[in-house]
């Protein structure tokens, strides 16, 4: 076959662009993609009720909405086989785009204002809203490939060495007290000194700069809970690799839907740290309560976290049991296969 001409329209969020790549990374496994990343910004005067009204009554044409919404002139892109997005900012460019050009159209999120056939394939954690057969159920999907990882004891009895932690902080749904994170560090030494762990620590952009200073000091200690501390306000997203690679289990803080699903799709044992104030949309909660019925995390509060009931949540975890990346492969294969040909058989993760 030849390879894939695809655009990723980026709306800058690496929640939502690094879930395009996880898409994008899964395809590879069936064609060679020569993908472009585009950035798109939703055109603020203009309210998003009447974004779609305007994209989904075509009373512009999609080159208008293309120039004179998005700033985007198509004959500056090379013309796509393929075009993925995530994120409600780039729905209307990637239907625009698609439009335009005849290609095919993968949409990770949820649909909003738009139908199930504005695209050849919508994505979603979510319950879709309006069920259709190009709507497709899977775990919130990374770029990254498990089986790059040294392969991880699936039982996690026998506690690992080697833990990760990865933080995120004040959002939009939750509320972080100076008690949450007091309780949270005293954890980390409770385990160190009852039970022998170290921690790698990741940060995130939501992390408060206090926090993140704390890590970096007990990252100094000569002996002390935290064997790494990584920075993302140094090295950028994406340096989560090493975290992985060296850890046999993962705690998150539980405000971050995208570290917690990107540790499931590492084939992680996963336990996730609630906040006190944490308040869930009504489809995260959802999403939340399949992974957790499926065994792939449990959930501890940290009000009352203590390392045994930590141990006691981990025991309880079963991560997955094969690859999630392969799984998606099989997804786009199955629901497209005039673009990646057809597939043998599969279901999501």
């Amino acid at each position: 076959m030849k390879q894939l001409t695809a655009v990723l329209l980026s709306d800058g969020k690496p929640g939502h662009f690094r879930c395009a790549e996880g898409i994008l990374a899964a395809g590879q496994r069936l064609r060679s993609i020569d993908a472009t990343t585009v950035a798109v910004r939703r055109p603020r005067l203009v309210p998003t009720d009447v974004l779609a009204w305007l994209t989904k009554s075509r009373r512009l044409a999609p080159r208008a909405i293309l120039r004179g919404l998005y700033g985007l002139d198509l004959d500056d892109l090379a013309r796509p086989d393929l075009i993925v997005s995530a994120g409600g900012d780039t729905l209307a460019a990637n239907i625009a785009l698609a439009r335009a050009t005849g290609a095919a159209n993968i949409f990770f999120g949820s649909l909003r204002r738009y139908a199930p056939n504005d695209f050849s394939l919508a994505l979603n954690s979510y319950p879709a809203d309006r069920p259709g057969g190009n709507q497709v159920r899977i775990l919130k999907p990374s770029p990254a490939d498990p089986s790059t990882l040294p392969v991880t004891d699936l039982d996690p009895r026998p506690l690992p060495r080697v833990f990760g932690l990865l933080v995120g902080g004040p959002s939009g749904d939750a509320r972080w007290s100076e008690r949450d994170w007091s309780r949270l560090f005293a954890f980390l030494q409770q385990t160190y000194v009852e039970l022998g762990l170290v921690w790698i620590v990741s940060n995130s952009r939501r992390t408060p700069a206090n926090i993140s200073a704390q890590f970096a000091e007990l990252e100094r200690l000569a002996a002390g809970p935290v064997r790494r501390f990584v920075d993302v306000r140094a090295a950028g997203s994406g340096t989560l690799g090493e975290l992985f690679a060296e850890c046999g289990a993962v705690a998150v803080t539980a405000d971050s839907s995208a570290m917690l699903s990107e540790a499931i799709w590492m084939r992680r044992p996963v336990v996730a740290l609630r906040p006190a104030n944490l308040a869930l949309p009504a489809k995260e909660a959802d999403y939340r309560r399949w992974l957790n019925g499926r065994h792939l995390f449990r959930d501890v509060e940290l009000f009352d976290i203590s390392a045994q009931a930590f141990v006691s949540a981990l025991g309880n975890v079963i991560p997955l049991p094969n690859n999630p990346q392969v799984a998606l492969a099989e997804v786009l294969a199955a629901k497209l296969p005039a673009v990646f040909g057809a597939s043998t058989g599969g279901s999501p993760q």
